[in-house]
């Protein structure tokens, strides 16, 4: 065995991902519930909003939310396009445009009233601006 080849493979380098795993967006994507404001009986803000915020507040919040969209469950493409909708009204109007009739349901939270709503219609909220 040629001892000498393994102290030259300490000094190979190790290809990285060009993008680590981001536990936030990742979490986000499967989120169970898409609220906004005080819920619960508590009345604090959902893991959700919490996670919406935390990818909002990035300097890559755009291209987050974009990966968001194309690999999250229906309530994480909601919030992905509440931010989408803030930072590029233009492509929010091109992602949402055959979607506005959709019956497809998610859950939402309203308070203390946990609900089924149709996509289209959370989309038509979220045009509104009343997830602000």
């Amino acid at each position: 065995m040629n001892f000498l080849l393994i102290p030259l493979l300490l000094f190979v380098p190790v290809p990285q991902s060009a993008h680590p795993p981001d536990a936030v967006v990742e979490r986000l994507a499967k989120t169970g519930v898409f609220a906004f404001g005080p819920v619960g009986y508590a009345a604090i803000i959902s893991h959700g909003e919490k996670d919406y915020r935390t990818v909002f507040n990035r300097s890559s919040a755009l291209e987050d939310f974009e990966k968001l969209y194309s690999s999250g469950n229906l309530q994480a493409k909601c919030y992905a396009l509440v931010g989408i909708h803030k930072l590029d009204p233009t492509r929010f109007k091109e992602l949402v445009q055959p979607l506005r009739d959709s019956k497809e349901t998610l859950n939402t939270m309203t308070g203390c009233i946990l609900s089924r709503e149709a996509f289209g219609a959370v989309i038509k909220q979220i045009e509104s601006g009343r997830f602000s």
